[in-house]
């Protein structure tokens, strides 16, 4: 826990040139482009987003009491089909906050995207970018393609927006 607590000590930029030279490297090594790709990008987010979801998961699952383990499994529950049946759905609204957590910070990342995609396959941050010329700002436009962009975020919140709210409620309640 320790060594993922360390990684979210560095500012992302300190990653940039290193992943770059990794991209270059597996592509020369195995033939596989990762850069200018979503399979790229998709690498460097879960890379990213991993270490901290995993700090919050922890939490979550830790405090989910030991005894609801044991009981599915003298129910006759297999470790597994306990983990499946009785704590993933227990740990639902943590796993659905830290979900959320993870999409908002790879929707809303510029820096990676900008310089790990080409013209094809550039994210949506990215695009809005292009509104800022050196010769001018298009504001107007900015804000439009801001508000469309808003409205994938909106759906995803409140489609789970139940799941947060048993989090934050279950969370309160000492049983």
């Amino acid at each position: 826990m320790l060594s993922l607590l360390v990684t979210q000590m560095f500012p992302g930029i300190l990653f940039l040139i290193p992943y770059f030279i990794l991209f270059v490297y597996v592509n020369k090594w195995t033939g596989i482009q990762l850069k200018n790709t979503y399979g790229g990008l998709i690498l460097t987010y879960a890379s990213f987003a991993l270490p901290f979801s995993v700090l919050m998961l922890r939490s979550f699952f830790a405090a989910i009491p030991r005894e609801i383990d044991e009981q599915a499994q003298i129910d006759g529950c297999t470790p597994v089909g306990a983990l499946f049946r009785v704590i993933i759905p227990v740990a639902r609204p943590g796993i659905a906050a830290v979900g959320i957590y993870a999409f908002i910070m790879s929707w809303n990342e510029i820096l990676f995207a900008s310089l790990l995609t080409g013209r094809e396959t550039k994210t949506v941050a990215v695009g809005i970018l292009e509104y800022i010329t050196n010769q001018e700002a298009r504001w107007a436009g900015m804000m439009a393609a801001c508000i469309i962009v808003t409205i994938p975020v909106l759906v995803l919140f409140t489609l789970i927006q139940r799941h947060i709210v048993e989090g934050l409620v279950s969370g309160s309640v000492k049983g």
